[in-house]
């Protein structure tokens, strides 16, 4: 499925919705209990995270990344957390495992292009460009990458809750082979499946994809969709440009089974694993992907808020 993974090269997250925020107009005394509902109403509502705030949690948790800093990993991540890259997806217990006992050295760490989208009330997508100097078991990794961080907030922290990644489109490098395969058997098995109206609207999004439904395929994502991938975060407009322009020539094209997690009462978080075959314009399809959408109601319906993938060996 192009999707996100085909808007430069062979690819077109996150991430997501934008929230509104004011500031309370002064009142009249007469309009006093109004007002009193109103900053009351302001108030419960929590404050979203700076942009310099994810980025300094980001920082943290690449370097405890390679200094293979347990305690700090475990602080980084929430507790339903679950990480999705070249080697599949993993949830919280097995990727702080494989976060700190790699066999990797990073020499240079530097962000760029941060954005930060929030999605709700304690809820927020922070997507970037990482350059870094990475080998592992001396093989030196794919850089720059473009990441996806989901954050919620757990009492009075921001954790990560979700992380994805992908090689930019020129990036350099190649990811080493994993020290411990994912079993697919076991993948996410703890999950649940998503509800049937989410199944049916992200199947028909790679049918009409397929087929180059172009119409079709705009029912089911939102007006406040976005994505992120090899070409980095794009708005809906960029993410249907890139999936149609220049057309595909699909062989076929599959969705596999899919995990859901809740992130929360608004918001459901899928995970699956894909399949495709054919070409857009040039340049081949990355046969096998790993996909993640994240999925809202607008009118009581199902619709895709974010999407990114990543091919999988």
């Amino acid at each position: 499925m192009k999707k996100v993974l085909l808007l430069i090269a062979t690819i077109s997250t996150a991430v997501l919705l934008a929230a509104c925020g004011g500031t309370a107009e002064n009142k009249p005394a007469g309009n006093a209990t109004a007002s009193n509902t109103t900053n009351a109403n302001s108030a419960a509502k929590p404050a979203g995270p700076s942009k310099d705030a994810l980025v300094a949690i980001e920082k943290k948790a690449w370097e405890d990344w390679a200094a293979r800093n347990e305690k700090g990993i475990d602080g980084y991540m929430a507790k339903n957390f679950v990480s999705v890259g070249n080697n599949g997806a993993s949830l919280r217990a097995d990727t702080l495992k494989s976060w700190t006992t790699h066999k990797c050295e990073m020499k240079e760490l530097a962000f760029s292009n941060e954005k930060v989208t929030e999605m709700g009330d304690g809820v927020a997508m922070l997507t970037f460009q990482a350059k870094a100097d990475i080998k592992c078991d001396g093989k030196t990794g794919p850089d720059p990458m473009n990441v996806s961080v989901l954050y919620v907030k757990e009492g009075d922290a921001w954790k990560a809750m979700y992380y994805q990644e992908v090689p930019a489109a020129d990036a350099k490098g190649e990811y080493a082979p994993p020290s411990t395969p994912v079993d697919k058997v076991k993948e996410l098995a703890s999950l649940s499946a998503p509800d049937e109206g989410i199944v049916t609207v992200e199947k028909k999004l790679w049918d009409t994809w397929k087929a180059q439904d172009r119409k079709g395929f705009e029912e089911g994502i939102s007006a406040k969709f976005f994505a992120n991938g090899r070409a980095g975060q794009m708005d809906r407009e960029a993410y249907i440009k890139g999936a149609f322009d220049p057309p595909c020539k699909v062989e076929s094209a599959s969705a596999g089974s899919m995990k859901a997690m809740e992130i929360n009462k608004d918001l459901t978080m899928i995970i699956y694993r894909a399949s495709q075959k054919g070409t857009c314009g040039t340049d081949k399809l990355p046969e096998n992907v790993m996909s993640v959408s994240i999925y809202g109601r607008e009118n009581g319906k199902p619709m895709a808020m974010y999407y990114m993938e990543n091919p999988v060996r």
